[in-house]
């Protein structure tokens, strides 16, 4: 089965690489303004495709192996359990278009909700109830938030465009009271650089170079040192990915289409600028990699700050 998987994966990059410059897309920095730059050109593209109008950037989670919209609510869902009372604080980070923060702030109006993501977006220009405030920022420093200031912090597939998440955990740790509750969901490869093979490497990296995002410390053997490094404790790492398999089955066939139809790639690819069109390579592939090829895998984190 495995060898079937890599098979298809490699034909299918095959095809990817007659319309792309799969080097030239490799090579690029992947630094935060490319990541700004990304969001703001594919923002449309996630609403429209993806989500349908929900705003959502991210993967839906499924309990019944069948795609429901509301999938897309499942990781804000979490983050409501853990509400309590009223008066507390939480931060989303790389909050987007606020379809997770905007949510939890409807359902839980005594509550107060921060929701940062990076500038140069049109992020601040976003509407909001009354109990979200909306800032601008990067992760890897989060001084202009005080200490121990927030009971949760959460991202959803937002923590893997670090290059270095040992310094975004660190302060994810400095901004969180004790006890405090740290949850993100995010893609992750599963197994060390020096354990994948050379073939895996290159899959990871077109497949996440489409979304742009690069394989520097994505393994989630890392995540927990991380964690424990900075002070959490109660460390729980679940592998989500057969609950993502609906969400990529639905982008594998929006992305079968647009690859079969060269004539529509050379017509989109006049209007539409690559940054967008790029999506169609993560979501032609990631079926494959997340799906028995010991490539990817999706984990959702959930820690308290000891």
């Amino acid at each position: 089965m495995k060898d079937f998987k890599e098979k298809e994966i490699a034909d299918r990059i095959d095809i990817i690489g007659r319309y792309y410059d799969i080097e030239d897309m490799l090579a690029g920095k992947k630094d935060k303004e490319e990541v700004s730059k990304y969001y703001r050109l594919s923002d449309r593209f996630y609403n429209l495709i993806h989500s349908r109008g929900g705003g959502n950037n991210h993967m839906g989670l499924s309990d019944d192996g069948l795609f429901h919209h509301d999938d897309f609510m499942k990781q804000a869902q979490l983050v409501g359990s853990l509400l309590k009372g009223e008066g507390m604080n939480i931060l989303e980070v790389g909050a987007g278009q606020l379809p997770n923060t905007k949510y939890l702030a409807k359902h839980f109006p005594n509550h107060h909700f921060t929701a940062m993501d990076l500038p140069n977006r049109n992020f601040l220009k976003r509407k909001v109830p009354k109990n979200v405030k909306l800032i601008e920022g990067d992760f890897h420093d989060l001084s202009f938030l005080k200490d121990e200031s927030f009971d949760i912090v959460f991202g959803v597939e937002t923590i893997c465009y670090s290059p270095n998440k040992n310094v975004v955990i660190g302060e994810i740790a400095r901004v969180l009271k004790p006890g405090g509750k740290f949850l993100t969901w995010d893609v992750y490869e599963p197994k060390p650089d020096g354990e994948m093979t050379a073939f895996e490497k290159r899959a990871s990296a077109i497949t996440l170079a489409g979304m742009s995002l690069t394989r520097r410390d994505q393994c989630i053997v890392d995540l927990r040192k991380y964690l424990e490094g900075n002070g959490f404790k109660d460390i729980q790492i679940d592998d989500l990915t057969h609950k993502i398999r609906p969400s990529l089955r639905r982008l594998d066939r929006i992305s079968c289409y647009y690859f079969m139809h060269p004539g529509m790639i050379k017509r989109l690819s006049k209007w539409i600028s690559q940054e967008v069109t790029r999506n169609s390579i993560a979501g032609w592939l990631m079926l494959y990699t997340f799906d028995a090829t010991d490539i990817h895998v999706y984990s959702q984190i959930v820690a308290t700050k000891g």
